[in-house]
């Protein structure tokens, strides 16, 4: 793979950084410093310890670029640009011919990319310079980037901390609860802390972290690894309809925890609450958190998408005056802009003690670069563009009686109240598609449960399972061809489905805040969207009607079987049956019996599809047959038509010249196979009775002296039609006397089974009585892939 990504120049990079390096030469403060930097390892002055003028470092640098350096940045230019060595032996050398790869095409970097880029490299610069001057220059830069941040997010003279960054965003903003922890430490502790280690903790309390159960992380293995601490809870949930999605913190239940640990004398250290989850969007009640702070000492510390609102030109009060009084928060900013590399943000209040070192300010590098480059406006308008998206979005899909929005009972009122700023918009939106089927038996599913055992059996239980997990995969195969069919087509919106979980299946998730600014999504892709959407429900809707009626409509048409098939979004599926296996149900088909249909209903399909696309060839695990399955209809009145298409076309193949010739050469085996086991029976027969007995003369004394026994003489053969097996004679001879006695002295008509067994029986071979019929069947697949 070929990354297309627009990375700055190495040659570029090189110049930027020599350029300044020369003005460093011919600036007064590089000659007259005599600090050594003990950090670099370079000597900050010209003089070396012989007193002899060191040259200058871009005339050593110009050499080194001539001779080894340029090849060592070319190479890991292309280290960078291509993947196609992974994987290799060798990495790539040379300059091989790059193409752009269509997976990577819209992931080009912008000027504040390269910019950000550039600056990476600035950084690991500035760490050359004598002492004074960088930590001048990194105290500088955390100054503004603090103060600019400060007032985007109405977090008054609030410290910053920029995350080391990680494999994934979601071990960046652990690394930013890290920090928080670590700053509640020294605030709960002091430099007690600092000094005794754990050792304050056995004087003032073991200290208890508290996680709401919103956080989609797992922190207790990180949390006890870095800090030492053991005392990890996953507070309760509240419990609601959503809760088996994402709950939100039950207050009661955490100040019932919390007075029990107080009371077992642990510290309460800090508590996470999530303010915007990235699911069902919801909100801890973080008011109520600060009342219990009030009681209870403890670091309060917020994440979440919500946060994002604070830097809306007109947040509401109410969220202002909230989150501006937790200790810290942790925001993924860059995601919500769109900037690459840059590291999580975590804002903090300041804490007596603690002040930033050279490293954490220097660090602030990119975002001082975004906050210059983009401005607050800028920032703001990015953060507006992806409300607006969102609530575009939710009045479009509350106009679709069809679409669930998650999460939300009545999604057209609360729009409404969007609208007229009572309500500030949601920051993700989950919908699908309302399949009532699916949630009726859910509902009845859950009744059942709950009722006694006395008043409901076990099969009943079991049967209402199975139609539960019938309908409930068939909503997710209908959420799943929507997504094929709009979600496809408005890749800018960055639409994904999700697993939901317990009784909610499968849905699509729409969040503007992480996608918008990295994909430029505007107005207009989702007013797109929306006209797609309400086509495809059209079709949807018609499917679920047909659907609803199959069994009945089938009904009509005896020589079709309705079979299940799984992860199907279509009406459903049949099976045409032969008249031959007519008279059996299907658990009572054989092998042979299923390869004949399977064939038959392949051949089906193929002359199906000449007609009508809406026709494919399927398979049922039930049953392991192949089957003939209806797709997706535009009509529900067209079902009627659809069956009768089938019914007389497996009808034609029945009767058809090559159905015929197949019968035929399946009998011709049959009556080799009979022949064969005839041949090996009397084989046996003579090896039993022995040479004598076959003697002209003595073979008759020999049987007129020890006759030989029912047992022992060769039994003739039948194959019979409708089982496809080889069997003995006596099996005719039995039906035969238990028919004749019942025929009332008229002259009886056997059935087509029994008249073609004496048909066959008539041509038996020889002097053995055999009597031979066939099966209409040939060798046919077992699956749709032998097909």
């Amino acid at each position: 793979m070929i990354s297309s990504l627009n990375l700055p120049c190495t040659s570029h990079v090189l110049h930027n950084i020599t350029k300044i390096d020369q003005q460093l030469q011919h600036s007064p403060g590089s000659q007259t410093s005599s600090t050594k930097s003990n950090d670099s390892g370079l000597e900050d002055g010209t003089s070396t310890k012989n007193g002899v003028s060191a040259k200058p470092l871009s005339r050593m640098c110009s050499r080194i670029s001539q001779s080894n350096v340029s090849p060592v940045l070319e190479q890991l230019q292309q280290l960078i640009i291509s993947d196609e060595w992974v994987g290799k032996d060798t990495p790539p050398t040379g300059h091989p011919q790059l193409s752009k790869t269509r997976s990577r095409e819209n992931q080009r970097l912008s000027e504040l990319g390269r910019t950000l880029v550039t600056s990476s490299s600035l950084k690991a610069y500035i760490d050359l310079l004598n002492s004074h001057h960088r930590q001048s220059i990194a105290s500088w830069l955390y100054g503004n980037t603090s103060q600019a941040l400060s007032q985007q997010f109405r977090f008054p003279e609030s410290n910053i901390h920029c995350s080391e960054p990680e494999a994934t965003l979601a071990l960046s903003v652990r690394n930013g609860i890290g920090h928080a922890i670590r700053l509640a430490l020294k605030d709960t502790y002091g430099n007690d802390y600092i000094t005794k280690g754990w050792k304050a903790f056995v004087e003032k309390g073991a200290p208890v972290v508290y996680v709401t159960p919103a956080l989609h992380m797992d922190l207790a293995t990180y949390i006890a690894s870095e800090f030492g601490i053991s005392d990890v809870v996953l507070l309760p949930k509240l419990e609601g309809d959503m809760s088996e999605i994402e709950g939100r913190i039950d207050h009661h239940a955490f100040e019932r925890i919390l007075e029990e640990d107080v009371a077992a004398g642990r510290t309460p250290l800090l508590v996470i609450a999530v303010v915007g989850s990235t699911i069902l969007g919801q909100n801890d009640m973080v008011s109520k958190l600060l009342e219990t702070r009030k009681k209870h000492r403890f670091w309060l510390h917020a994440v979440g998408q919500a946060v994002a609102a604070l830097t809306l030109r007109e947040p509401t009060e109410v969220l202002v005056h909230v989150l501006t009084q937790v200790d810290s928060v942790t925001l993924p900013l860059a995601l919500w802009l769109g900037v690459p590399a840059a590291p999580v943000v975590t804002l903090y209040r300041a804490v007596e003690g603690h002040k930033p070192s050279y490293r954490e300010k220097l660090d602030t590098l990119p975002w001082w670069v975004v906050t210059q480059t983009l401005t607050s406006k800028g920032i703001s308008d990015i953060i507006e563009n992806a409300y607006l998206l969102c609530k575009v979005m939710l009045k479009g899909l509350s106009s679709f009686t069809q679409i669930e929005v998650v999460g939300m009972e009545n999604a057209a009122d609360f729009v409404t109240r969007v609208y007229k700023n009572q309500y500030t918009a949601p920051t993700v939106l989950i919908f699908r598609y309302r399949y009532n089927a699916a949630k009726e038996a859910a509902k009845a599913l859950k009744e059942m449960a709950q009722k006694p055992d006395s008043e409901v059996s076990k099969e009943a239980i079991a049967e209402a399972e199975k139609h539960f997990r019938d309908e409930s995969e068939y909503g997710d195969s209908l959420n799943s061809w929507l997504g094929q069919g709009v979600v496809g087509e408005c890749q800018s919106l960055g639409i994904h489905m999700i697993e939901l979980g317990g009784t909610y299946g499968t849905a699509y998730r729409f969040c503007p805040l992480e996608h918008a600014a990295a994909l430029s999504s505007h107005v207009d892709h989702v007013q797109q969207f929306i006209r797609l959407l309400g086509g495809v429900l059209k079709i949807v809707d018609s499917t679920v009607a047909a659907r609803e009626n199959f069994e009945k409509l089938k009904s009509e048409y005896p020589s079709l079987v309705v079979v299940p098939v799984h992860k199907w979004a279509g009406v459903g599926a049949v099976c045409y049956v032969p008249s031959i296996v007519s008279n059996k149900s299907p658990s009572e088909w054989d092998e042979k019996e299923k390869q004949q249909i399977s064939h038959m209903n392949l051949e089906l399909v193929h002359q199906l599809r000449s007609v009508d696309s809406a026709f494919s060839a399927g398979e049922s695990s039930t049953h392991g047959l192949a089957c003939v399955k209806f797709g997706m209809l535009s009509d529900a009145k067209d079902l009627a038509d659809l069956l009768k298409m089938v019914a007389e076309k497996g009808a034609e193949i029945e009767t058809n010249q090559q159905y015929l010739d197949s019968l035929a050469e399946l009998i011709r085996q049959g009556i080799e196979a009979a022949n064969e086991d005839l041949k090996k029976e009397n084989d046996l027969r003579l090896q039993q009775e022995g040479v004598i007995r076959q003697l002209p003369i003595m073979g008759s004394l020999v049987n007129w002296w020890s006759p030989i026994g029912k047992d022992g003489r060769v039994r003739g053969r039948f194959f019979n039609l409708n089982t496809g097996e080889i069997q003995t004679t006596d099996v005719i001879y039995k039906h035969k006397k238990e028919t004749i006695p019942t025929s009332h002295g008229g002259k009886s008509k056997a059935s087509p089974a029994v008249a073609n067994d004496e048909k066959e029986t008539k041509t038996a071979a020889t002097e053995h009585e055999e009597t031979v019929t066939s099966k209409p069947t040939v060798e046919q697949p077992m699956s749709i892939e032998e097909k």
